[in-house]
């Protein structure tokens, strides 16, 4: 009988001690290949062009998720060789050549993990179909590219089915190394007792760093500005370690800190479970720690959601189509928008047309320095503006402004807040070129159009749009070319099944017939840039934008509002960005579930004897389930805690930070927030009872 036949048949026999480690494997190989199969899939690529922020974020993700799936199945791998190697020490015992024990192995862990691999990409690619046929169909108004399998998505999935088989190899011939028997032979009773004694003044140093590191990573930079004016800068996040090591602190406390205080009884009843806990303290820390910030990191995933949504509720839009063009671009009239209206089955509705100028006008450029203070530097060339007059802001809005001469307002949204960087009244004065002098402007205030602001920033800086004072107005447009005055088109639809259609057919024309000058980045700034001796402008100015594709990420500053397509772009992109972070959530929970239920499988294995030990110096049952309750209990109840009350209260703070206040809908996402976390615990919960079970078995309490 070879040894391969021997494993073979230890395996049959030992399905139980097999059964985590086959998980693992199966399920990080599903999760990884049903992501590569998605986001190599048509469906997802069509949504997500070269080179985009979105596609940037994906890959980032991808990996996170290999990181995460890799680190859970190395220590699935772990805790199953400290399963095999009593069996490994009873062969090297029993005369076994170590070589020969060593390449049976390998090609037994090799065949399982194999095995297990394509198993883990077969569930991946069920999965994923099944994922990608639902956003299929919940995007179908939106998305015409369906979902499909890709060749490069099933290469990647078995690229990472073999990253696993090496891993696995590559554990099991370190396992295999050892030169002393009884090292393997007791592997499974190493312990790494925790030296350090604390009291409480340790664990109130470390409720004081968390609450340091949190506060400092987060608010100091906006602190910093709004006090000193300094940026300091990404490094500020460094303090977040501080929260890190305050967490370890509070961990090491809470295993290594016990005192009789005013109930010594309590003391002396525990004062096993004491010593146990303190006994293996370093590895129990370390894997609280993990689970504790495995569990941060999932919910914060898990949050992007109902946090990006609260963002995105506050900006309505007057006019379902807004879009604008210089006058040399020969855009499309108003009697061709008719025509492809008619084509697509729609209908226009309240059609109107506007004036704007590209005047030259001042402003502030602020900055901040190497050291990180920062800098104002005023132009009185700073941007050409975009410029219309209280008449024609009436004629296309329906708003009515009474403009003293010299007088201005700032187009902006409703909740429009000034920034460190921006102010409303940063423009005090426009030229006339006729002229050949600057006109002295007042800034009046802001008056709101949503579908009148342009996005490079927001219409702050060079986005900003001006009404004037219908004679300043005239004055600054007089002399003025042709590709400095502007047309800006606004008008709604019927809704009908063609509107997706029309919205393409406009975006094409749209792109097609652009003028030279409308072919710019949407942060191009053509007086910064000859300001700038240093600016190559055949690398800065040329704008990314596809004609055949109004569903890629757009560079452009022309990019026209096109509801639809803004409606198509919000749900495809929000969709795949979900669906990513739902990813993350998924294998960051994974990983802290398989971290804690291996962690409490060690207290079976590690103790096993020393609960044989208690029983025979007169234990009762009951004691020795109680002890072993509270050691497992140890590993999920205070990191859940922890890491879920931790991340919820930044999440809260971020909705807090973000404008200062808490608005309804904010406290609704707060709502949602509580629930997600009371679930997350609920399922830890879940997962200790399991974890009580299998232990209880382990030490034959069952």
């Amino acid at each position: 009988m070879t040894l391969n036949v021997l494993w073979e048949k230890l395996r049959k026999r030992n399905k139980n001690d097999y059964r985590q480690f086959r998980f693992c494997i199966v399920f990080a190989a599903a999760l990884i290949s049903s992501y590569l199969m998605l986001i190599k899939s048509p469906l997802i690529e069509g949504a997500l062009p070269e080179g985009g922020d979105s596609g940037k974020i994906v890959f980032l993700i991808l990996g996170i998720a290999v990181t995460g799936c890799t680190v859970f199945v190395w220590y699935a791998v772990r805790l199953f060789l400290r399963y095999k190697s009593r069996e490994i020490g009873i062969f090297l015992a029993l005369g076994a050549e170590r070589s020969m024990l060593g390449k049976a192995l390998c090609v037994e862990m090799i065949k399982m993990t194999a095995c297990c691999a394509m198993e883990g990409i077969l569930s991946g690619a069920a999965g994923s179909f099944i994922i990608g046929k639902l956003l299929e169909t919940v995007t179908r108004r939106y998305q015409e590219d369906a979902f499909a399998f890709t060749i490069s998505g099933a290469i990647f999935s078995l690229l990472y089915g073999i990253v696993l088989v090496l891993l696995i190899l590559a554990l099991t011939v370190k396992a295999m190394r050892r030169a002393n028997i009884m090292d393997v032979i007791y592997e499974q009773r190493k312990q790494e007792p925790l030296r350090k004694n604390v009291t409480k003044k340790y664990a109130f140093c470390g409720a004081v760093l968390v609450a340091a590191g949190i506060f400092l990573g987060y608010g100091l930079n906006q602190i910093a500005a709004n006090l000193f004016g300094i940026f300091l800068g990404g490094w500020v996040n460094v303090f977040y370690l501080l929260a890190v090591i305050g967490l370890y602190q509070l961990l090491v406390y809470s295993v290594s800190c016990r005192q009789k205080g005013r109930n010594p009884q309590k003391y002396y009843n525990n004062l096993l479970y004491y010593g146990m806990m303190k006994f293996q303290g370093a590895s129990v820390v370390r894997n609280m720690l993990v689970i504790t910030l495995l569990l941060m990191g999932g919910l914060y995933a898990l949050f992007y959601m109902p946090i990006m949504m609260s963002g995105s509720v506050s900006i309505v839009y007057e006019d379902e189509y807004s879009y604008r063009y210089l006058n040399d671009a020969g855009e499309l009239t108003r009697r061709e928008l008719e025509t492809i209206a008619e084509e697509t089955g729609t209908e226009l509705l309240n059609y109107r047309e506007g004036e704007f100028i590209r005047v030259t006008g001042s402003g502030i450029d602020r900055d901040a320095d190497d050291s990180g203070r920062f800098i104002e530097d005023y132009y009185t060339d700073y941007a050409e503006y975009d410029c219309t007059s209280a008449a024609q802001y009436e004629k296309m809005t329906g708003i009515r402004l009474d403009i003293p001469k010299g007088g201005y307002y700032l187009i902006q949204f409703p909740d429009a807040k000034e920034t460190i960087w921006f102010r409303f009244d940063d423009m005090d004065q426009l030229y006339a070129a006729r002229e050949d002098i600057y006109l002295p402007m007042k800034y009046l205030g802001n008056t709101e159009y949503s579908a009148l602001v342009i996005t490079p920033d927001n219409g702050f800086g060079h986005g900003s749009r001006f009404v004037l004072n219908d004679g300043d107005y005239e004055r600054l447009k007089d002399g003025l070319p042709e590709q400095k005055l502007e047309t800006q088109v606004l008008f709604d639809t019927v809704d009908s099944d063609g509107e997706i259609l029309f919205a393409k057919k406009i975006f094409k024309e749209f792109t097609l017939r652009m003028s030279e000058d409308m072919d710019v980045k949407e942060y191009y700034n053509l007086l910064k840039e000859e300001r700038s001796a240093e600016a190559e402008k055949s690398e800065t100015k040329g704008a990314f934008v596809d004609p055949e594709n109004p569903l890629a990420e757009r560079d452009w500053q022309y990019n026209p509002l096109l509801a639809p397509l803004r409606e198509q772009q919000n749900v495809m992109g929000s969709a795949v960005r979900y669906l990513l972070f739902v990813y993350v959530a998924v294998i960051c929970f994974a990983a802290a579930g398989i971290s804690g239920y291996t962690r409490s499988q060690s207290v079976g294995i590690a103790n096993r004897q020393f609960f044989e030990d208690m029983k025979k110096l007169g234990a009762d049952r009951a004691y020795r389930i109680q002890i072993m309750k509270k050691q497992i209990r140890k590993i999920y109840v205070l990191p859940t805690a922890l890491g879920v009350g931790l991340i919820l209260g930044y999440s809260i703070l971020i909705l807090y930070m973000n404008d200062g206040v808490i608005k309804p809908y904010e406290v609704t996402v707060a709502g949602i927030l509580v629930l997600l976390s009371t679930i997350i615990a609920g399922l830890q919960y879940i997962l200790y009872r399991k974890s009580l079970k299998t232990a209880g078995r382990m030490l034959k309490f069952e």
